[in-house]
């Protein structure tokens, strides 16, 4: 891999100082006053760059955009179907006894998401 330009280490360290897991057009509002003449679609490649390169995944979950995450450990994520806040947690498991293999699939990778309402929108 080649060395991180210095628009990619910037978009780089504001994701893996966040815990919200922004979008793209949230990355951009971030490090625009960072770097000079850094387009939107200068941080939408280098976002794609760092998940090509497994330095950050890719969320899709239910939302209009895509969803960016620089904690790479295993964990799952809990999304409050209010406000749209997302939540890392510990891995939650399927269970052991799950055949794939009868259900004519191979299992290459699991994200767990889970739909609910945050203590911030149920109180």
């Amino acid at each position: 891999m080649k060395a991180l330009t210095k628009h990619r280490e910037l978009i780089f360290n504001d994701l893996k100082e966040r815990k919200d897991h922004p979008t793209a057009k949230m990355v951009f509002e971030s490090v625009r006053g960072k770097a000079d003449k850094i387009s939107f679609a200068t941080v939408y490649n280098s976002l794609e760059y760092l998940v090509e390169h497994k330095m950050v995944n890719k969320l899709n979950i239910e939302s209009d955009s895509v969803r960016y995450d620089a904690f790479l450990d295993d964990h799952s994520h809990l999304l409050c179907s209010d406000c749209g806040k997302i939540l890392d947690v510990p891995p939650l498991k399927l269970s052991a006894d799950t055949d794939w293999q009868s259900l004519g699939f191979q299992v290459k990778h699991v994200d767990i998401v889970v739909s609910g309402t945050c203590s911030s929108c149920h109180s």
